[in-house]
């Protein structure tokens, strides 16, 4: 099992407005330390943390420093690497958590680094997107920005990017959207607040989700050797490298690459000269030629019905696939009418939906990471060719009560019914300041679960599934100003037996807030 330190921000669900979202960076300098194992590769290392969090009015920074020790007290060179251009691009952008400037709420901001809670639009296409699912093992650092409300007609203009490590690759998450109020100018009541937007996200490769470790182009499930970028084909896995590529030049090394027993042409010894011509080397899966990429396009319109102490808005958006090639052989999805309605501390939603074809909301969610690309025994599957043609109906509702700042709950649930009935179920509790400060020593409880897209033929909504997600956060305060948190969360991947593997991330952080 692999036990590793997880540096987690709280993680609060998407605001369903599209102009408004959530924020949980600190509002004063913050030095984060901690110490768990990791393992990498077959040896088991100590790491060390060290992250301070500075706010400088707008602007903010997080740093991540780390260190990795084995067992024999030799530091790894794992996030200390300058020895080549890619492996000092990623020694920088490991020691980068976050570089903002405002809150989501603002009408600009700009966060490069971590990426918690990404929504655009309502959230057919992109629903809460986080680059952070793998950290520390698996560091990115992305972009989200936003520009709302801008001049005449209210033009807004979003983007993210997931990770920059994978951009060198041709292989981020990429997504926009804009969005305008067309009839701003006229001063109409309620429909100078009409707004319309078009959103587009693509994966330009879903295979630069598999882990590679070396940079070479060839994942480590099939690489035989993962630490070696020159070397990477053992066809008959006898440790003995078919060949290298070494500034260009292709050489051949094993006599006997395919493990057929008969000497291949190319070797000699000056006596005997091999005789095998018909040599059947592996065939590998090449992330940086192979490459398959998934868009999904739409737009939304909204408009509030109701302003003031209540606030009902109306809305409805679109969504289409454009699978594989980007040939548009997708589904599609159509969530209207919608309503959504802030009440004081609560807060609504309410939706009809119908799909048709190979469609699923929400496809680029919390989960992506894990969902975009999997291997089942030594299989490659991506997300996009897991999903079924069928047509679907149903609803989709939203609820979420903030109780004067004693505790927080949120929940969703959607029931789409066709041939098969799909169900998603996600849920957050969190327990704030004013009732914690009633229980001593503690200074954070939250928990989270997440199940979606769950065949109700053969799971139950509590059942686990390749789309289960859940954890907790616990705080006990050792003394003023100094906190030790606790984050443990648990996700699942097939284990090509019919059942999952259960992957547990533990993270014992220290928290220092410097006044």
């Amino acid at each position: 099992m692999v036990r590793a330190l997880v540096l987690c921000a709280a993680v609060l669900l998407p605001s369903a407005l599209p102009v408004s979202a959530q924020s949980d960076l600190p509002s004063r300098t913050t030095i984060q330390a901690g110490y768990g194992t990791v393992t990498m590769g077959d040896v088991q290392w100590q790491r060390f943390s060290f992250r301070p969090d500075i706010p400088i009015g707008k602007f903010g920074v997080g740093l991540d420093l780390e260190l990795f020790i084995d067992s024999n007290g030799r530091i790894s060179k794992e996030s200390w690497d300058f020895s080549s251009e890619s492996k000092t691009w990623d020694t920088l952008l490991r020691k980068i958590y976050y570089v903002r400037y405002g809150e989501r709420s603002d009408r600009f901001h700009a966060s490069a680094g971590a990426l918690d809670n990404v929504t655009l639009g309502y959230g057919m296409i992109m629903d809460g997107y986080r680059n952070t699912l793998n950290y520390p093992a698996d560091k990115k650092l992305g972009l989200e920005f936003a520009m709302r409300d801008i001049g005449t007609f209210g033009l807004g203009v979003e983007g993210v990017v997931n990770s920059f490590g994978d951009l060198r690759h041709d292989g981020a998450v990429v997504g926009a959207r804009v969005s305008a109020r067309p009839l701003k100018p006229f001063g109409a009541p309620l429909l100078d607040r009409l707004a319309f937007g078009v959103t587009a996200v693509r994966d330009i490769n879903q295979f630069a989700g598999l882990k590679d470790s070396d940079d070479d182009g060839y994942p480590d499930f099939q690489d035989g050797f993962p630490g070696d970028s020159d070397l990477w084909l053992d066809t008959d896995r006898d440790g003995i490298a078919d060949y290298s590529d070494i500034g260009g030049v292709r050489t051949f090394i094993d006599p006997d690459a395919d493990g057929d027993g008969l000497t291949d042409s190319w070797w000699s010894d000056g006596v005997n000269r091999g005789f095998d011509t018909d040599v059947r080397h592996a065939e590998l899966l090449d992330i940086r030629n192979d490459k398959s990429g998934v868009t999904v396009y739409g737009f939304d319109a909204g408009i509030p019905l109701v302003e003031g102490a209540l606030r009902l808005d109306l809305y409805g958006q679109y969504a289409r696939f454009a699978t594989g090639d980007g040939a548009g052989d997708g589904g599609w999805g159509v969530g209207a009418p919608g309503l959504q309605m802030l009440i004081s501390r609560f807060r609504g939603r309410l939706e009809y939906r119908h799909f048709e074809g190979r469609f699923r909301p929400g496809y680029f969610n919390n989960l992506y990471e894990n969902e975009r690309v999997f291997l089942v025994g030594n299989t490659v599957v991506t997300k996009e060719t897991s999903l079924p043609d069928q047509v679907l109906d149903g609803v989709y509702g939203l609820a979420a009560y903030d109780l004067y700042d004693y505790f927080t709950a949120e929940a969703t649930f959607q029931n789409m019914t066709g041939d098969k009935t799909f169900q998603d179920l996600t849920g957050r509790l969190r327990l704030n300041e004013k009732l914690l400060v009633h229980i001593p020593k503690l200074s954070l409880l939250e928990g989270y679960y997440y199940n979606t897209y769950v065949d109700r033929g053969n799971y139950g909504l509590l059942d686990i599934t390749a789309n289960t997600l859940y954890g907790t956060r616990v705080g006990i305060q050792l003394a003023p100003s100094f906190t030790v948190v606790w984050d443990t969360r648990y996700t699942f991947t097939p284990n090509g037996r019919g059942g999952f593997e259960r992957h547990r991330f533990v993270g014992i952080e220290t928290l220092l807030a410097v006044r």
